[in-house]
């Protein structure tokens, strides 16, 4: 027989097979208390039977038939954890849902607290671990502060936020330092520092705490040590005299001290000393404190005064009558022996008047007690203006009336001249009682003028008497001079005027004046004669012809002078010179031949010019050639240092030519870089060489832009 297998889907048993319902041929039963399809158990027939896993694919249990096998098989699903159906064992099986975290957990249990997986309601599971002392309690709910148990990192938790008892709202026990004010604290500034409002044990600044606290108006602070009789009060102030605190142990040395009542006079003095007798300060009970304890000194030795009157002839009394009343009976009422000068008059010592202190010679009563007299030789004041005793009277210097002999008293006295007695200047005697004279500051007959000290022969009186005229030798008012002489031709006109460039009188100095200061007139506005030649030079050809000098020659005097003045007409050469001989058209300064007067060395008659310098002119009809014979081609004006001591076309200062030859053609000079611009050749002084480049050493003659004058004086 072909065996036949059965695959069956839930669980076929017979009556009272293991976890039957009771209800025979059913395939299976819902669970309607949870939802959730539970699978039945499967049991194999009698055959035989394979056990499956209870995971994964539901196992398959085959049997087999006997009608085709020796045993018939049946194939049935385990139940899982997992398959959504509960199961023996199971809590729960929510199928695909189960897990970590969720109400079923991958076991099939429900999620509950304490078994280490925080599920739905649940803020933490520690497992074992949770409870109150851990991060998760038995409830499952994270330990924090505020919850009223102690968690890790809390010190304390009382579950409040009161912030001042013994645990904070940190959680934290209270301690001092923390800057929290606890219920044993009276304050908490979070510091360590004691000197300021709350120390470092949390008690509120207090004297006497021994930490000085400014903030609350401590100079000092002891603590138990604390005292008034001590260096720092019970108020924590220094102890200072005058604090009303008697500071006598330690260093203290007070003797009393009555704070404001300290004083002279008090009982106590301002050094906190007791005022007793002998310290010169009258204390209360004292009359009198002469700062020492002798007897016979006004004071007694416990401070009693000792008065006058008394019948007693104390150490500074003469005498002591009781006061009588008498004062010359021998003992004045001040317990004096009279005396002049005491203020009392004693007619049995001759006294007429006594004035005590106010006794004076310059006062009515004098120091002698007598009374003040014109003629007792003693000046009273406000009474009398002099007083020479037997000395006083008629011609003498104090009169017989006690006043002083004045001018004009008419009694001539000791400083006077004359005293005519009236105020009349035109008399003899002036009204200063001096005899009438030049000087005295009065114009008598015979004066033109006389203003006393004033007087000059500067001012409007001269120390003659005379009015100031021009002439009279003495310069005054507007006069610029006066040499007493009607000389025009000195310094000083007889104008009295200085004499001056352009007056019309030829002084010293002046080489004309024509009476204006008007150039071109002939006499310059310098009163020197106008200059017999000037050349401009512009960079042009600006000389031209032979006699280009010629005036000079003709012109009167026995000077020359030359300048040189540059564009803006500034003086940069200037010299002036005696001429030597006479001068005439081909000789000037050489009497060599014509032909030999480009030679400096030639020039016998020279002019040694005020700047040191050596003034040439070669003739007009000289004649040569070449760069240095060019030197001696009609009139040409050269200077040379002095002495000269090179070739003649060496140092050249100053170079005064026509552009072309004036003798002999009128092709250019033959200089070394010869220009129209060189007729005037000068380089400021420097020295030139007209030969350069040809040769020598150079510079070449340098053309200048300015002028050149010449004048004959």
């Amino acid at each position: 027989m072909v065996g036949r297998s059965l695959v069956l889907v839930g669980a076929l048993a017979g009556p009272g097979a293991c976890g039957d319902s009771g209800v025979a041929g059913t395939d299976s039963a819902t669970d309607s208390g949870t939802g959730t399809t539970a699978a039945m158990s499967s049991t194999s027939g009698p055959d035989s039977t394979t056990d499956a896993p209870t995971t994964g694919t539901p196992p398959v249990t085959t049997t087999t038939d006997p009608s085709t096998t020796d045993a018939p098989t049946t194939t049935a699903v385990e139940p899982t954890c997992g398959d959504g159906q509960v199961d023996a064992g199971e809590t729960c099986d929510d199928g695909a849902d189960n897990g970590p975290g969720k109400p079923c957990n991958a076991m099939c249990q429900s999620n509950t607290c304490g078994d280490g997986d925080a599920g739905p309601g649940e803020e933490c599971d520690d497992g074992v671990d949770n409870g109150d002392m851990g991060s998760c309690t038995g409830e499952c709910k994270n330990n924090v502060c505020g919850d009223g148990k102690v968690g890790p990192g809390e010190g304390c938790d009382d579950g409040n936020q009161t912030d001042d008892d013994d645990c904070t709202n940190a959680c934290a026990l209270a301690s001092c330092g923390d800057g929290i004010v606890s219920a044993n604290e009276a304050c908490d500034d979070g510091n360590q520092l004691d000197t300021d409002m709350c120390t470092a044990t949390c008690t509120a600044a207090a004297c006497s705490d021994g930490f000085v606290q400014p903030a609350i108006g401590e100079e000092c602070d002891a603590g138990v040590d604390n005292s008034d009789d001590a260096l720092c009060t019970t108020q924590c102030k220094t102890n200072v005299c005058g604090d009303g605190n008697l500071y006598n142990t330690g260093d203290g040395d007070e003797e009393c001290d009555n704070g404001v009542d300290n004083g002279p006079g008090k009982t106590c003095n301002a050094t906190c000393a007791l005022n007793v007798c002998g310290d010169g300060d009258p204390g209360p009970g004292e009359q009198c404190d002469d700062a020492n304890v002798m007897p016979g000194d006004g004071c007694s030795a416990t401070c009693v005064l000792e008065a006058c009157g008394n019948k007693i002839v104390d150490p500074t009394e003469a005498c002591d009558d009781g006061k009588n009343g008498d004062n010359d009976d021998g003992c004045t009422d001040a317990c004096k022996v009279p005396a002049c000068g005491d203020g009392f008059i004693q007619m049995s010592k001759a006294e007429q008047c006594d004035d005590g202190g106010n006794n004076s010679d310059v006062a009515a009563c004098t120091t002698m007690c007598k009374k003040a007299v014109c003629g007792d030789g003693f000046i009273q004041q406000n009474v009398e203006q002099c007083d020479d005793a037997a000395m006083n009277g008629v011609g003498k210097k104090c009169n017989a009336m006690c006043k002083l002999n004045v001018c004009g008293d008419g009694d001539k006295g000791p400083d006077e001249a004359c005293d005519d007695g009236n105020q009349s200047n035109d008399d003899v005697c002036t009204n200063v009682c001096k005899l009438a004279t030049c000087g005295d500051g009065f114009k008598q007959p015979g004066e033109a003028c006389d203003l006393g000290p004033a007087n000059s022969n500067t001012g409007a009186c001269t120390l003659s008497c005379k009015l100031p005229v021009c002439g009279d030798g003495f310069k005054q008012g507007v006069e610029a001079c006066d040499d007493g002489n009607m000389i025009n031709t000195d310094s000083c006109t007889n104008a009295c005027k200085a004499a001056a460039c352009g007056d019309g009188f030829l002084q010293a100095g002046e080489e004309c004046d024509d009476g204006n200061l008007l150039n071109g007139d002939g006499c310059s506005a310098l009163c020197k004669a106008d200059f017999c030649f000037k050349l401009t030079n512009d960079g042009a050809e600006n000389l031209t012809g032979i006699g280009w000098f010629d005036a000079c020659v003709n012109a009167p005097g026995n000077n020359v002078e030359i300048i040189v003045r540059d564009g803006n007409n500034a003086i940069v050469y200037q010299g002036k010179g005696p001429k030597v001989g006479v001068w005439t058209f081909d000789q000037l300064t050489s009497t060599a031949p014509l032909f030999n007067q480009y030679d400096m060395g030639n020039h016998d008659r020279a002019i040694t010019l005020d700047n040191g310098d050596l003034l040439r002119i070669s003739g007009k009809n000289s004649s040569n050639s070449g760069c240095g014979g060019s030197q001696g081609n009609g009139y040409v004006i050269m200077t040379y240092d002095k002495p000269f001591m090179q070739q003649y076309y060496d140092r050249i200062k100053l170079l005064v030519a026509p552009y072309n030859h004036t003798v002999g053609g009128l092709a250019p000079r033959n200089f070394g870089s010869w220009t129209p611009g060189g007729e005037i050749s000068f380089a400021n002084d420097a020295n030139m060489y007209s030969c350069f480049p040809l040769f020598g050493m150079g510079p070449a003659l340098t053309p200048f832009t300015g002028s050149v004058t010449f004048r004959v004086f």
